[in-house]
C-alpha cells in the first residue's frame, strides 16, 4: 500500500500500514534478540516519541508540571 495524498499536498500512511510495519519490526526483534531486548527498544521508541511531541510543540512541558503540582495539593493520604 502506497502513502495516501490528504489532497494538500501532505502524504501520510494508512495506521494500518503503521501497525502491520511496527508489528514485524517488533516480531523480528523479538525473533532476533529477545523478549528483554524488545522492552528495551520498545522504550527507547517511547522516549523518542516523547522527545519528539516536545519539540514539536505538542507536549508543554512546564503546563504539565504545573498541572501536576496542582493536583498533588489537592490530593490527601489518610
Amino acid at each position: 500500500m502506497s502513502p495516501s495524498d490528504d489532497g494538500g499536498g501532505a502524504k501520510t500512511m494508512h495506521p494500518k500500514t503503521i501497525g502491520v510495519v511496527g508489528g514485524l519490526i517488533a516480531g523480528i526483534i523479538i525473533a532476533w534478540l529477545g523478549f528483554a531486548a524488545f522492552l528495551v527498544v520498545a522504550l527507547c521508541v517511547l522516549i523518542g516519541w516523547f522527545i519528539a511531541k516536545v519539540y514539536l510543540g505538542e507536549i508543554d512541558l512546564l503546563d504539565t508540571y504545573e498541572r501536576f503540582q496542582a493536583d498533588r495539593g489537592r490530593r490527601r493520604r489518610d
